[in-house]
């Protein structure tokens, strides 16, 4: 036996060292095949026809088909993995037939035992055909696992007489069914993919995605386009009940499919080597006969598990979970994420879950009443008017645990943990009782003469405190009560000196006082004004005093482009486009110079909605490429000078939009508007040189002052710079009331 496996394992390799070269739309073996022809015993001219030449069976015909190069090293793949699976198999079952238990004597209730090992999920960086069968694997016995305990379980309970309500746990069938179904499973559509001739691991994914779209137990990138850790049209992911696993479908069909040729079936029933053809039993049939197409390892898999189970089922099984403490084969070495890895995919959470929906602790009735008799006065210090159930009963009626526990014949049942705590707790606070009592009376004592003592001292303090609180109290009335009607309402009041004890009132009074003083001013204003005001605030925050000049003094139209000579034609344009992607407000609009992506200088109308970043054409104020989602702006960039250039970054990794704003527009003013529409705070970077994004790289801008034609964006050898011309930023210099100052 050992020399036949030896030249059987051998005859494989050799079959995986065949070449082949391509002779036209044939070819040809380039390898010396003598070797493996004195393996299988075969002549090697057969061998050689075998591997390059396809016979064809077709209504009682026979054909020959020469196979290419490629095909010949398919159909060598497949014959080496097929001698293998064969002899694994065979090897297997001989096994199984020397170690079975014999039956002798008409004795058929001999006991036997049998070790299942098997480690348990399998969840890889990249997870395959192989990971997929074992999990499959793990998720049939899992749920085998959990009908057995369950089952144990309940028994007891009928056992003792206890009520049960079926408990309801992670049942993972509907897994197990998403896989093994015969019309829409996984492996029935694998396999149906390995019956088309043009079938592959792309068609099949699609597949699945089409049958398992309903199903929460699946995902895909093209079921969920949100799942960026999915690779599109190669990975899915199941949902096994120990945790997610996500799985590539490159090879699935390869593995999964037995294409060995007929005709290399009856080679290897022809050899010589008596084991080897036994295994290939079908090679002997005739050469016209027509041939079902055999099972794939899926199958073959699929119906190898459903035999286990229903072996197992027939058991009485015991459960011996095995943590491997480190993987470096390490003493006294142990690793907390190995070891809850291991707890996670071995299903002991699961279990617990199970046991913690039953009663967590039962105990019989004598022990239960020796523990725990001095809890009640019916049972202590004895109970022998009492039967041991009634005892029972009679303590846990004493503590009012009556909802938490069951009367079974012989045995009490304890739902909860924290129900045996608490009898725990009451029998050590019960057992030093009697010296408790003793020790109590006197420390009574001693703690009331104390207490007198310290009452007299809280009243004497008390007393004083509350003197000195009226005096303090009365001089910071005195000190707040004429400002009330001053013009500056109370700015240079001056705070009287607190005593430690009164820091945290003065502090309280001091914000009452400062929200009252500005409540008083802010009535000053108009609802516009204090509009205005708001916004120059959260303006001022945001750039956080990094630039001087930044439009504080200017009253913010928003919407420039409608006071202008087009607005008209603006608003013409506007209105559709606002119906046309939900807007309802313009907050601003302005004529820019916007930095195109080839480094150009475009004149367009920049636009911001409640919901949109619109572009527009300056002449014909049509709309200029997608409008911009306003929730997508990720923050801005400003320079540090007097220009109103305005960076708007995007969370989507594009291109950032550039502009420099004309006229009395302010860059704050739209920083400000997209931040209040957004509802949140967005980051500013203010600097003489700013980075932006231009076309996923990035690029710098710098500021610069110049006597050119006009304000325009260059490019420069670092990225791009916006030259503004000299004498508009005088313009801009002389409304702050500056002057233009030369260098």
């Amino acid at each position: 036996l050992m020399d036949t496996l030896y030249t059987i394992v051998a005859a494989v390799i050799h079959i995986g060292q065949v070449k082949f070269e391509a002779v036209g739309d044939a070819c040809k073996v380039s390898s010396s095949l003598a070797t493996l022809a004195s393996l299988l015993n075969i002549a090697e001219a057969e061998l050689t026809k075998a591997l390059t030449i396809r016979v064809v069976a077709a209504r009682g015909e026979v054909f020959e088909t020469k196979l290419t190069a490629e095909a010949a090293a398919y159909a060598r793949d497949a014959l080496a993995k097929a001698v293998y699976d064969r002899l694994f198999s065979n090897l297997v079952a001989k096994i199984n037939e020397r170690i079975a238990v014999k039956h002798t004597g008409g004795d058929t209730k001999a006991m036997t035992m049998g070790v299942l090992d098997i480690y348990g999920f399998e969840i890889f960086p990249s997870n395959g055909f192989e990971q997929f069968c074992i999990n499959y694997c793990n998720e049939k016995l899992q749920q085998l696992f959990i009908e057995l305990v369950m089952k144990r379980e309940q028994e007891e309970y009928a056992t003792e007489g206890i009520t049960w309500v079926e408990v309801p746990f992670f049942d993972n069938a509907a897994i197990c069914a998403m896989v093994e179904n015969p019309k829409n499973g996984v492996i029935a559509i694998l396999d149906e993919q390995c019956a088309r001739p043009n079938g592959s691991d792309k068609a099949f994914l699609a597949h699945l995605d089409a049958v398992l779209k309903g199903d929460m137990r699946y995902s895909s990138r093209q079921k969920d386009p949100n799942d960026t850790k999915l690779e599109r049209e190669r990975d899915f992911r199941v949902f096994h009940f120990a945790g997610e696993v996500a799985y590539t479908t490159g090879g699935f069909v390869d593995k999964n499919n037995d294409s060995l040729f007929q005709d290399l079936k009856r080679l290897l029933y022809s050899c010589g080597v008596e084991e080897l053809k036994a295994m290939f039993p079908e090679g002997a049939d005739k050469l016209t006969d027509v041939h079902k197409n055999p099972l794939t390892a899926a199958t073959n898999f699929k119906n190898s598990m459903s035999a286990l189970v229903q072996l197992l089922g027939t058991k009485n099984p015991y459960y011996v979970r095995c943590i491997k403490p480190n993987d470096a084969k390490a003493a006294n070495t142990f690793s907390d994420e190995l070891a809850l890895h291991q707890v996670r995919y071995l299903g002991l959470m699961e279990n617990l879950r199970v046991r913690r929906a039953g009663y967590c602790n039962r105990q019989l009735y004598p022990v239960f009443n020796q523990r725990y008799k001095m809890l009640s006065k019916q049972t202590w210090p004895n109970y022998h008017r009492l039967d041991e159930k009634s005892a029972a009963k009679a303590i846990i009626t004493a503590l009012n645990l009556d909802d938490q526990v069951a009367f079974g014949h012989t045995k009490i049942f304890i739902k909860e943990p924290k129900t045996l705590l608490a009898l725990e707790a009451a029998r050590d606070a019960a057992i030093p009782r009697l010296v408790s009592k003793i020790q109590a009376t006197w420390k009574a004592i001693l703690q009331r003469r104390k207490y007198i003592k310290m009452r007299a001292v809280y009243r004497i303090v008390s007393y004083w405190f509350k003197s000195k609180s009226r005096r303090f109290v009365a001089k910071l009335a005195a000190a707040c009560e004429p400002h009330l009607a001053a013009p500056d309402y109370g700015k240079s009041i001056q705070w009287p000196a607190a005593p430690p004890a009164f820091a945290d009132f003065v502090l309280s009074v001091q914000k009452i006082q400062n929200r009252w003083r500005a409540e008083r001013i802010l009535k000053r204003y108009t609802p516009e004004q204090t509009v205005q005001l708001r916004r120059k605030v959260l303006a001022a925050e945001l750039l956080s005093g990094r630039r001087e000049q930044w439009g504080y003094q200017y009253t913010w139209a928003g919407n420039y482009v409608a006071k202008g000579p087009n607005a008209e034609k603006f608003g013409a344009s506007m209105v559709p486009l606002m119906d046309k992607h939900g807007c309802k407000k313009i907050l601003f609009s302005d004529v820019v110079t916007k930095l195109s992506t080839s480094g150009k200088s475009d004149e367009r109308i920049l636009v911001v909605t409640d919901k949109h970043i619109y572009k527009l054409d300056a002449k014909s104020c049509k709309i200029h490429k997608t409008p911009l989602p306003l929730d997508t702006v990720a923050g801005f960039a400003v320079s540090s000078g007097e220009d109103q250039a305005l960076v708007i970054k995007f969370t989507n990794g594009g291109t950032d939009l550039v502009v420099n704003l004309h006229g009395d527009a302010c860059a704050a003013e739209i920083i400000v508007h997209i931040a209040q529409s957004l509802d949140k705070t967005l980051p500013v970077d203010v600097d003489k040189k700013v980075q932006v994004n231009i076309k996923g790289k990035k690029q710098n801008i710098s500021f610069a002052t110049a006597g050119q034609d006009k304000t325009a964006f260059k490019r420069r050898a670092s990225g791009f710079a916006l030259v503004t011309k000299r004498d508009s930023m005088a313009r801009i210099l002389a409304r702050r009331g500056a002057e233009l100052t030369e260098e």
